[in-house]
């Protein structure tokens, strides 16, 4: 199983700014250094990103195209809304993100997609670099633990914040690939 995992992540990141070897190390070493299981890390990275470290989300009422030298824009269908994933360069996602909220745009970023409520404007240097992505999801993870107590709340608050609703679809593809991944 771990295998089949390290290979998922080297494809994925075949491209991106930080080795899939880096991506696995700071996932396993955020685990131990903040006690929580690494199973749910690499979970919610997989869910969240694909293991991309180079990624940033956000809603849209219309579809957008960015153009650049590296950049990959993909406009999915969300509710009555788009879902506007931009992959690419570090420097040009960075420009793009603080472009985006300066304007006002609320946007996932990095590995584990935190949401930009959950950090600075200054903190963009340094919100892609996986470690520090993954320490910043841990603290909202610690938040939404200590606000539900019990899992299957915690995760959900961590894709919809703390009005998680009677809804339980995050939960519901966390079990799914966990379940996949991990038996």
């Amino acid at each position: 199983m771990k295998k089949i995992l390290l290979l998922l992540i080297f494809f994925v990141c075949s491209y991106a700014n930080f080795s899939s070897k880096e991506i696995s190390e700071a996932l396993k070493m955020s685990a131990i250094k903040y006690n929580i299981d690494k199973k749910i890390l690499y979970t919610i990275a997989k869910i969240e990103s694909g293991f991309n470290s180079n990624i940033i989300a956000f809603i849209s009422k219309k579809k957008w195209i960015i153009k650049g030298k590296n950049i990959i824009v993909k406009n999915f269908k969300y509710k009555n809304n788009f879902l506007i994933q931009v992959r690419g360069d570090l420097d040009s996602l960075k420009k793009i993100s603080s472009i985006l909220i300066k304007n006002g745009y609320k946007i996932d970023v990095g590995l584990m997609q935190i949401n930009s409520q959950n950090f600075k404007l200054d903190e963009l240097d340094f919100i892609f670099e996986p470690k520090y992505n993954i320490s910043k999801s841990i603290s909202v993870l610690k938040n939404c633990k200590e606000k539900f107590k019990i899992l299957k709340d915690t995760v959900e608050c961590y894709n919809k914040g703390t009005n998680i609703g009677k809804k339980y679809n995050y939960y519901n593809k966390f079990v799914e690939n966990y379940i996949k991944d991990f038996g």
